[in-house]
Order: C-alpha cells, then sequence, then structure tokens
C-alpha cells in the first residue's frame, strides 16, 4: 500500500471533509470539560504507563535540558524513525497528552524511537545558565536536531509539536527551509500567532483567571522560583517581586522575558516568536491539526 493510500484509509478527513467531525461524550460537551478532563489525567499515570530514559543534554552555552527517551536506544535499529516530541509551555513528558501519544505508539506495534525534548528548566532539570526559554525561541531544537542527526545518521527524523511546542517546531522548520533535516512532521493545537493568542489569554475572563492563563502562568513563575538564584546571577536588572506578582502572560513577560532575551517589548517578543510568518518557508510534509473549538 502506497504511504498516501495508508494515510487516507487511517484519517478519511483528510481525503473527505464530510467525515471531519467528532461526537464528544455527553459528560466533556466542548473544549473546556475536555481541556478540564486532561488536566485530571495528569495525576494518573497508571492508565498510560510509559518509562523514560533520560539523557541530559547540553547545550553549547553551557545550558542543559532533560530529553528523555521513551524506548530503550540500545534495542531499537538504528535506522529506525525517530519522533523528536516538542511539548508545550513548560511541558514534560509526564505530561498525559505525550503519554498517551506514546503508549498509542507502542500499542500499535510500531518501531519508532521517540525522544521528548523539554525545555530547560523543565521536569527536575535545573538551569544552569540564566536564560530560561521564550515560546518562539528554536536554537535549542536546532541544536538538538544537530546533535541526533550527527549521532544517529541512519534514523529518519519525524518532528511533532504541541501548542507551544507546535509554534516552536514549526517556525524551526520553515527557518531551516530546504535544509531542515525533519522528514516530516505534526503540528498540534498550534497558536500560530502567538500576539493574538496572548491578547485573548489575557483578556479579564473567569476562564482566564482562574484557569488557562492562571495556569500556565503558575508554571513560568514556579520555573522562575525554583532557578531563582541562577537567573539572578546573570540578570540584576530584574525585579523578582514583579515577576513573582505576574498576573497573566504579558506580566512575566514584561518583567522577565523581554528584558532577558532583550526584547524592546511583548509586542515585538510575540511577534517574533510566531510561526505564522514562517509558513510559507515550509519545505517538508507537515499535518496541522487544530480543534474549531479550542479554548485558546
Amino acid at each position: 500500500m502506497a504511504f498516501s493510500e495508508y494515510i487516507m484509509e487511517k484519517c478519511p478527513t483528510l481525503a473527505d471533509p464530510s467525515k471531519a467531525f467528532y461526537f464528544p461524550p455527553w459528560y466533556m460537551p466542548n473544549g473546556d470539560m475536555q481541556t478540564i478532563y486532561l488536566y485530571t489525567q495528569h495525576f494518573k499515570p497508571a492508565g498510560c504507563p510509559v518509562e523514560y530514559e533520560r539523557q541530559i543534554f547540553e547545550f553549547a552555552d553551557g545550558g542543559v535540558a532533560a530529553a528523555d527517551w521513551a524506548f530503550p536506544r540500545q534495542s531499537v535499529a538504528p535506522d529506525a524513525p525517530l519522533i523528536i516530541l516538542v511539548p508545550g509551555v513548560a511541558g514534560t513528558s509526564y505530561d498525559y497528552y505525550v503519554r498517551s501519544f506514546i503508549h498509542g505508539i507502542i500499542q500499535e506495534g510500531c518501531q519508532y524511537q521517540v525522544v521528548v525534548l523539554q525545555s530547560r528548566g523543565c521536569n527536575g532539570v535545573c538551569l544552569e545558565t540564566p536564560k530560561a526559554f521564550h515560546g518562539g525561541m528554536t536554537s535549542d531544537l536546532r541544536e538538538f536536531v544537530g546533535h541526533v542527526s550527527a549521532t544517529m545518521p541512519k534514523a529518519p527524523l519525524f518532528g511533532l509539536g504541541f501548542s507551544l511546542g507546535a509554534n516552536i517546531l514549526t517556525k524551526y522548520i520553515g527557518e531551516e527551509g530546504s535544509n531542515c533535516r525533519f522528514i516530516a512532521a505534526a503540528s498540534v493545537c498550534n497558536p500560530f500567532d502567538i500576539d493574538k493568542t496572548t491578547e485573548r489569554m489575557c483578556m479579564p475572563t473567569l476562564k482566564n483567571r482562574y484557569l488557562y492563563a492562571a495556569e500556565m502562568t503558575r508554571s513560568l513563575v514556579a520555573l522562575f522560583e525554583d532557578n531563582r538564584k541562577v537567573i539572578m546571577a546573570g540578570n540584576a536588572e530584574l525585579d523578582p517581586d514583579l515577576i513573582m506578582a505576574s498576573h497573566n502572560i504579558n506580566d512575566f513577560n514584561e518583567a522577565y522575558t523581554i528584558k532577558v532575551f532583550g526584547y524592546s517589548s511583548t509586542k515585538e517578543l510575540n511577534k517574533n516568536g510566531s510561526c505564522v510568518q514562517h509558513l510559507k518557508n515550509v519545505k517538508i510534509p507537515m499535518l496541522f491539526i487544530n480543534a474549531l473549538d479550542d479554548p485558546m
């Protein structure tokens, strides 16, 4: 069976828009309820158990990040395809959507390798340099892909990104153009335009105050708090109290991100970091999946 035929058989909605529908269960009728449910599953590892082999990857500037391999590398053929998975903002290999995807790979019996590249300062790996990450930072992914290409030259590379990780992945692929080392990639729940997404998330709604924006902001503030000593050592101009008092993503970016990464404003940061401007330069087959009722 040709690859295109296989895709059409497994994903008929790509060939026939009339089949592109989803009937949610009665107890999760909308995107908000489904997002809340997904969050609750984070605390139930038994549902999608995945064992990882951790690699602490060191970048050229001395920074480090966790690269968690889902299968023992020595037990997989050197020419087995490798999926490099980029999770959402401050996301980890433990997140339910990551584990459920990898669990599906296991159940299907696919002879794939999967590695989850997490951002600096996440999932128990403390910062070694004052800079953490931001939503348009592609340099770490670029360096990791280069390393994997050199050390595993026979492995075909595929990219998979979720949420903000999808933005980073897509932006990287567009920046690389014809030189991209991925054979193909998939983007899931990509915000595309960070400025517009952030604007919606900073609106004074109950959902933002108590759920989406609040949870994302808490995760970023917690990352700063866990690495305060290292960050402040290289950024004496920062006001730690202002960072800790952040109520939304824009507050955090104003107090921390634009100062550390040298942007003049959050608007410049968001515009520069959005993948939408790089879509025209994507030269590899890429699948984009977004929900019409995505809460964000």
